[in-house]
């Protein structure tokens, strides 16, 4: 055997049960389950201009998963701004606010409910919600929800609050 060849055998021999720890502490654990989540959690648009709402979401599933986009208004009862780690008007029964339907995608086929059918509002980027002229009553929280027929293990929704505010 030549010497290289035997301090690379006798490097690896020391340095294999080391690697194992360096996977496991770099590479992510294996993904059980749908995993939605949203870059940000807060968003701002300007009265009358677009904004992307991002959504991305993983899975092992090879089903067309449905993309769900769902509003909420801000709670009607605004007493108390911060209570913790969220703020008291988004944390309340949905019985007391407003909730409805955005828009949903199954593969290629988006579908508007019935309230944003004249909107400019579309899915890109396989989860995204694009609404263009945003108005004062889009000000809330919106939830992405995915649904995939074989995946209902993991966490299937992300939420994303929208402020919009005036023109200066």
């Amino acid at each position: 055997m030549s010497p290289l060849l035997r301090v690379l055998l006798e490097s690896t021999v020391i340095l294999l049960p080391y690697m194992s720890l360096f996977k496991e502490s770099v590479l992510p654990p294996p993904s059980f389950g749908v995993h939605v989540f949203v870059r940000d959690e807060k968003r701002y648009a300007v009265l009358f201009q677009s904004v992307v709402l991002p959504c991305q979401y993983n899975s092992v599933s090879t089903q067309t998963p449905v993309v769900q986009w769902v509003y909420k208004s801000y709670c009607r009862d605004r007493g108390g701004y911060e209570t913790g780690m969220r703020a008291s008007y988004l944390d309340c029964a949905d019985s007391s606010r407003t909730v409805r339907m955005v828009a949903s995608i199954s593969g290629s086929s988006v579908t508007l409910s019935e309230y944003y059918k004249n909107r400019d509002i579309s899915i890109n980027n396989k989860a995204d919600l694009r609404i263009g002229e945003v108005q004062w009553g889009d000000s809330g929280v919106y939830m992405c929800k995915v649904v995939i027929s074989d995946d209902l293990e993991g966490q299937n929704e992300a939420s994303v609050e929208l402020l919009v505010l005036g023109k200066l």
